[in-house]
C-alpha cells in the first residue's frame, strides 16, 4: 500500500485516538485499509464509519488518478460525534415522553375501570382511588407543562422580567422551604456567605425562574443525600458576576453521565426517581433560565463522594 495524505484536522484527532487504543503497531484501523482496497479495486469512492474513544468517525476516501489509473487515495476523516449524539437525544427524547406518559396513563386507565365496575364499594375506598387519579393527572401536567416551557425555552422565547433582588434573602427564603424536609431526612441544610457578600447586596434578574433553578438544584441535592450527610448553598462574589454553588455529599453521578447532566429526562438515579414527582426536565430548563440571564451552569460531581453544582450569574453592567 503507497502512502496517503490526509488533510483535514478531525484526522489528526482520528490518528492520536487510534495510536492510543491500538495494541498492534498499525498505522491505520483495519476498517481503513479495507476501504482503501475497495477504492484501488473498484475505482470508486468509499465510505465508511467507526468509532474510537466514543467517538464517531466518517471516513470517505476517493481515488486519485494518474492520467488512466489509480495511483492513490485521499481520505477525508469526519468526526460525527455532535450529529450521532443529537440523533441519539431525539430518539431517546421520543422513547422517553412515552415512557413518562405510560404509567400515569395506565393508572388513570386502571383505577377509573375500578370505580366504573364497581370494584370500589366503599366511600373510602372510592375516595382513596379518587386521590390516585387526582395525583397521576397532576403528575402529567406537570410533564407537559414543564415539556411546553422547555419547548418555548428553547425555540428562544423565554421572557425575562428583571427586578431588583436582594442576593442573601432572596437564597435565605429558598433555603427556608426545605428545612422540614432535611430535617426529616436528617440531612443538614444551610448557607455560606462569603466576606465580599454584603447584607444589602443585589442583582437585576427574574426572581420568579431564578428561585425556579435554585429550587431544582436544592431539592435533587436533598434528595440524592444519605442521612447524616450535607447540603449547603454558597454565595461567592467574583469580578463580574456572584457565584451560587449547591454542594451536596451525596452519591454523586457517575463521569460517563456527566456530559449528559442538563439535557432532557436526564435521571441520575432512574431506580430512585422512577414514581416520584419529577419529569428529569428540571435541569434542562435551569440551564436554559440561566443562559437567559447570560449566565453559565456547570457541575463537578465525583462518585459515592457527592456533587456541586455552580451557577454564575453576571452582576449589574
Amino acid at each position: 500500500m503507497g502512502p496517503f495524505l490526509i488533510t483535514n484536522p478531525p484526522a489528526e484527532r482520528f490518528l492520536q485516538y487510534w495510536y492510543y487504543e491500538q495494541d498492534a503497531e498499525e498505522a491505520l484501523p483495519p476498517t481503513v485499509y479495507e476501504l482503501l482496497n475497495q477504492v484501488m479495486t473498484l475505482e470508486s469512492e468509499q465510505i465508511g464509519e467507526l468509532s474510537l474513544q466514543g467517538r464517531s468517525f466518517v471516513i470517505i476516501i476517493s481515488p486519485l488518478y494518474n492520467l488512466k489509473s489509480v495511483r492513490g487515495a485521499v481520505a477525508v476523516v469526519r468526526d460525527m460525534t455532535e450529529e450521532r449524539r443529537l440523533d441519539k437525544l431525539r430518539k431517546d427524547f421520543i422513547a422517553n415522553v412515552s415512557h413518562e406518559l405510560r404509567t400515569p396513563i395506565s393508572m388513570l386507565q386502571g383505577y377509573s375501570e375500578a370505580i366504573v365496575d364497581d370494584v370500589a364499594e366503599t366511600p373510602e375506598e372510592k375516595k382513596e382511588i379518587a386521590k390516585i387519579i387526582y395525583d397521576e393527572s397532576l403528575r402529567m401536567g406537570r410533564l407537559v407543562n414543564d415539556l411546553l416551557d422547555l419547548a418555548r425555552m428553547e425555540a428562544g422565547h423565554v421572557t425575562i422580567r428583571r427586578e431588583e433582588v436582594e442576593i442573601i434573602p432572596f437564597i435565605e427564603r429558598i433555603v427556608t422551604k426545605f428545612n422540614g424536609v432535611a430535617k426529616e431526612k436528617g440531612i443538614s441544610l444551610g448557607v455560606k456567605i462569603s466576606e465580599d457578600v454584603n447584607r444589602d447586596s443585589w442583582l437585576q434578574v427574574d426572581g420568579d425562574k431564578l428561585e425556579q433553578v435554585f429550587t431544582n438544584l436544592i431539592d435533587n441535592a436533598i434528595r440524592h443525600t444519605p442521612a447524616h450527610g450535607h447540603v449547603s448553598v454558597t454565595i461567592e462574589s467574583l469580578v463580574s458576576s456572584y457565584l451560587f454553588t449547591v454542594s451536596d455529599t451525596g452519591s454523586g453521578i457517575p463521569e460517563e453521565d456527566l456530559p449528559f447532566i442538563f439535557e432532557r429526562f436526564y435521571k441520575a438515579d432512574k431506580a430512585r426517581t422512577r414514581g416520584r414527582s419529577g419529569t428529569g426536565l428540571g435541569l434542562a430548563i435551569a440551564k436554559n433560565i440561566v443562559d437567559a440571564h447570560e449566565g453559565q451552569i456547570s457541575v463537578q460531581s465525583k462518585y459515592d463522594h457527592g456533587t456541586k453544582f455552580l451557577v454564575n450569574i453576571p452582576k449589574i453592567k
